[in-house]
């Protein structure tokens, strides 16, 4: 049986771009999808019966190697999505064939066939990738693809029910942002502000994020007037996933919450400073709302209360 081996990249984000590429693979092209993958990342491909296995990425870099070429990979077709070198080299070394990736990435070389990339990570790069590997009838985005196991919608229906709120009147709100991607936050009194004003008019706000955000969760609901609840996944992505699908509505920044929000459905208010909505913005992108200015500090509490 042929083997396609998905190098992913680590983001939350870039792992949903991924998606429609490996949905194609799954379905047209008969081949056992193998996924390398950070462990966080992985149940989101195996719950959605994307992945037939999972390989996680391991340090140091021979762990990994030898990991794939136990699987017998002589032969079989890598796609990187993953411009990393260790990426690259775990292709090159484990016997793969084929490797297929974008001609930006660092040891380019050691690629068989390449696709240009625009810009950052996106949709529209993965696709063009996808298209060089040879798959067809690519969706469009990244929706509908995901499937959310029973018992997380059970643990997000327990937490709603214990903290005595209706999720059809709640919206997630997101602060949060990797620690290299500190430019893309927003001030703590801004979102403050935003929670005040939405639960005077009524909504529930809930400040959601991932276990490592609860301390950026806690410094704002700290200084709302009613603090909000927080909901972190302690159970982790698919708790995620399902919490957004719950919601009524989304409100955060430039982000891999955002895109799980706009992959589960949910639709999206997208704050954006100097990054680009039209590249990685929530997708479709006409079904979201987007607030875009040329930094951060332009946007004002009233910019997104008004969009609400």
């Amino acid at each position: 049986m042929d083997k396609i081996i998905f190098f992913h990249m680590n983001q939350l984000g870039d792992l949903l771009f991924s998606l429609p590429a490996v949905k194609a693979a799954k379905e047209r092209s008969g081949a056992k999808i193998i996924s390398v993958v950070k462990p966080s990342l992985a149940p989101l491909l195996i719950s959605s019966g994307l992945a037939d296995e999972v390989i996680f990425k391991e340090k140091p870099l021979l762990k990994l190697i030898k990991n794939l070429r136990a699987d017998g990979l002589a032969g079989s077709k890598a796609v990187l999505f993953s411009e990393s070198p260790g990426s690259v080299l775990a292709a090159y070394f484990s016997g793969i064939k084929e490797r297929i990736g974008f001609e930006s990435a660092s040891l380019s070389f050691l690629l068989t066939k390449k696709s240009k990339r625009k810009g950052v990570p996106s949709l529209a790069n993965n696709k063009e990738l996808a298209l060089t590997a040879g798959f067809q009838n690519i969706q469009k985005d990244y929706t509908g693809i995901l499937k959310i196991p029973s018992q997380n919608e059970s643990n997000v229906k327990k937490w709603f029910e214990e903290n005595n709120l209706n999720p059809l009147n709640a919206i997630a709100i997101s602060v949060g942002a990797s620690k290299n991607r500190k430019d893309k936050q927003l001030k703590s009194e801004k979102w403050a502000d935003v929670i005040n004003a939405l639960q005077d008019k009524g909504f529930n706000c809930v400040l959601s994020g991932a276990a490592w955000e609860k301390d950026d969760l806690k410094a704002v609901a700290g200084i709302c007037k009613n603090p909000p609840k927080l909901f972190t996944a302690e159970n982790g992505v698919l708790d995620s996933a399902a919490f957004l699908k719950a919601c009524k509505l989304f409100i955060g920044i430039d982000s891999g919450a955002m895109h799980l929000a706009a992959a589960v459905g949910t639709k999206c208010i997208g704050i954006f400073g100097h990054t680009d909505p039209l590249q990685i913005g929530p997708m479709p992108l006409e079904n979201h709302i987007i607030i875009k200015k040329d930094a951060m500090p332009q946007i004002m509490p009233r910019d997104i209360i008004s969009k609400v």
